[in-house]
């Protein structure tokens, strides 16, 4: 009987499949259903390419997030109601297009003084840092741990399409092996903090995988939480009750306001064996890791994560 059904299940499944597979070939094949059309790069001038090669020295042996990727960020760098394109490069430096109008982009990377050449580039984010209401940009690095040009950089817009480079001035000149930064505004003080996400720098393999480590802080990497104090970003990782230790392998940060108390919260996709964690914000400068009282499964080894509202529920 068993047998019998099981039959009859995996005919059934081979029918909808087919059916399926039949009724998707057919709605790919009708051009006028597509959402969004492929455009050449001599029609729009970007050729942008992030083409990664290994060596004996440095490959996914030596550095295991060889193949992650990098990083892309959209912002309106000129103020003309246009989005410009910011790319990433692990080994081809980073390069700034402007939008020109119908699709067709410049590049001004040399003029604008953001390539960051010679460096791992691994993530950018595009926020208004110092409240001008100018878009910056801020870039996270990796790689090799004895590269050259490994701190973050920061390029306050200038207005006038050129960028100065202030990471240190601000504070955010973090060596580590940052993958993202997060801009947001976690004390409700009008001004943007940042949480940046940084893997470890320890072997997977190397860990003895005793009890309480997320507690014990890495002096060279982990996750950090600064307060921006009138233009300066001052380190408040340990005081917020942000984890910041060797076991978080993170690659990806989101935030939300996950409670619906009106306070953004930060969510964080660790890789590997740690779990992910989850902060609450407590409204008063700190946080509670809170991902075993609000969730009862997740995944293991995660890359990244989103929040939205799937239910349409607000």
């Amino acid at each position: 009987m068993i047998y019998l059904r099981f039959k009859y299940f995996s005919g059934l499944a081979i029918i909808l499949i087919s059916v399926l597979v039949f009724s998707c070939k057919s709605e790919l094949s009708d051009s006028s259903k597509h959402l969004f059309t492929l455009l050449d790069s001599k029609q729009t001038n970007i050729d942008f390419i992030n083409r990664i090669e290994s060596t004996e020295e440095f490959n996914t042996y030596t550095y295991r997030n060889f193949y992650n990727g990098a990083g892309v960020g959209l912002g309106d760098f000129n103020d003309d109601g246009l989005p410009d394109i910011y790319f990433c490069g692990n080994q081809t430096g980073n390069r700034l297009y402007l939008n020109k109008g119908n699709f067709v982009f410049e590049d001004i990377t040399e003029s604008a003084g953001v390539t960051c050449a010679d460096s791992w580039n691994t993530g950018v984010s595009i926020a208004d840092v110092n409240g001008d209401g100018l878009p910056d940009i801020y870039v996270c690095k990796s790689g090799n741990p004895e590269g050259s040009n490994r701190s973050n950089e920061l390029f306050i817009n200038n207005g006038d399409l050129t960028f100065s480079e202030k990471a240190k001035e601000y504070g955010l000149d973090n060596f580590g092996l940052s993958n993202h930064a997060s801009f947001f505004d976690f004390d409700r003080d009008g001004d943007l903090d940042c949480y940046l996400l940084n893997n470890s720098f320890k072997s997977v393999t190397t860990f003895d995988m005793m009890p309480g480590q997320r507690q014990i802080p890495d002096t060279l990497g982990g996750n950090k939480l600064f307060r921006n104090d009138d233009g300066k970003f001052v380190d408040v990782t340990q005081p917020a009750g942000i984890y910041s230790s060797k076991i978080g392998f993170g690659l990806g940060v989101n935030i939300g306001d996950l409670n619906r108390d009106g306070w953004p919260d930060i969510y964080v996709s660790n890789d590997f064996f740690e779990r992910d964690y989850l902060y609450i914000n407590n409204k008063n400068g700190t946080f509670s890791e809170s991902l075993e009282d609000q969730i009862t499964e997740i995944s293991q080894g995660e890359i990244g994560a989103d929040d939205s509202d799937i239910n349409n529920d607000e």
